[in-house]
């Protein structure tokens, strides 16, 4: 990791003494896999029998799987070097594709796949176009990989880590709400608010038609309708939406909280700037939310500075907080506050 002494004091004032606790512990995949079953759909102890899984015994929609990651893979001479990003997804099962691979220096058709560092993460066959370009056959961690499954074409299962999962649920969705998810890519939390509540009238909204696109596709795999709307919602009043009951914002972060880890670099500066850049959803929330209404805010980081300062505002009362650490949860670090719109 490559954190400078803002971020590192940043994470301590967090975490002080347990800091090289969480600095150990997100270098890993969580020691458990979840998905989120659609009971629009499906039973989720049907569902978690049919796939070998186990029942979560805080949420009711929450299924998962034990993880076991090897202490490393052998160094094959026929190699495909990838970026971080791929490599943390290949480390828990997925396939290489073009976007990120950095190189290829291979002969035979079965490679090592190697990140940041030089880590093996995973080996498996070499292919060409359309298609992966690994066909992951071994991973550095055991992770099920279902995405070509039918379980998961057919809209039964949602893969979301049981933090997320707890945003729709703090949300509380209720019959006939006007509900808005301002950053609603790539899905899974405005799919997780219709499948709570299907009679609450929701809006997804997000700044590019390409993210619009990612929860179009969530919707239709599930089964789930709702409204969508191309917008940055840091301006939202501009829409001349108003009244609006639960507001979600899930803003740009530092993700200092995502696991795996392989490399990340941060520094002040950019901690500095999501943090102006976070408050402006503040401001938003506040104009389009009727007196009384209420915001969820979630992060996947867990610096104060992207958080609770951010969520620091006398127009609003906090009725709920809640934080996941690594070190002492067994999830990524993530952050859920509810504030309440004063009247």
């Amino acid at each position: 990791m490559e954190y400078d002494q803002f971020v590192m004091d940043e994470l301590r004032r967090v975490y002080g003494s347990q800091l090289e606790d969480f600095l150990r512990e997100i270098k890993t995949p969580p020691p458990r896999f979840y998905l989120r079953v659609n009971t629009r759909l499906s039973d989720p102890e049907k569902l978690a029998r049919e796939l070998g899984a186990e029942l979560d015994d805080e949420l009711e929609e929450a299924i998962y799987f034990q993880v076991k990651c090897s202490g490393s893979l052998p160094l094959r001479r026929d190699i495909v070097i990838v970026d971080g990003p791929t490599a943390e997804s290949v480390m828990q099962g997925a396939h290489v594709y073009s976007a990120g691979v950095i190189e290829v220096r291979a002969k035979s058709r079965y490679v090592s796949v190697v990140g940041p560092g030089g880590v093996v993460v995973g080996e498996g066959e070499l292919r060409g176009p359309p298609g992966p370009v690994v066909e992951v056959k071994k991973s550095l961690c055991d992770v099920p990989s279902l995405r070509e499954t039918r379980w998961f074409s057919d809209g039964l299962i949602y893969v979301q880590g049981k933090p997320s999962q707890f945003v729709a649920h703090v949300l509380d969705p209720r019959p006939g709400e006007l509900i808005v998810d301002a950053t609603a890519a790539p899905g899974g939390k405005l799919t997780h608010i219709l499948q709570l509540e299907p009679h609450a009238r929701v809006i997804g909204i997000d700044r590019t038609q390409s993210k619009l696109n990612k929860v179009m596709e969530a919707l239709a795999r599930l089964r789930l309708e709702a409204t969508l709307l191309r917008y940055d919602s840091r301006y939202l009043w501009e829409t001349g939406l108003r009244g609006v009951d639960k507001l979600l914002v899930d803003p740009p972060c530092s993700a200092l909280g995502l696991r795996p880890k392989l490399y990340d670099k941060k520094d002040g500066v950019q901690l500095l700037r999501l943090h102006n850049y976070q408050r402006q959803f503040i401001e938003a929330a506040y104009r389009v939310l009727r007196p009384g209404g209420e915001l969820v805010y979630s992060t996947c980081t867990v610096t104060m500075l992207e958080n609770e300062e951010v969520i620091d505002d006398p127009r609003f009362e906090i009725e709920y907080l809640l934080r996941f650490h690594p070190q002492t949860h067994g999830t990524g670090g993530f952050f859920i506050a509810k504030l309440k719109k004063r009247t």
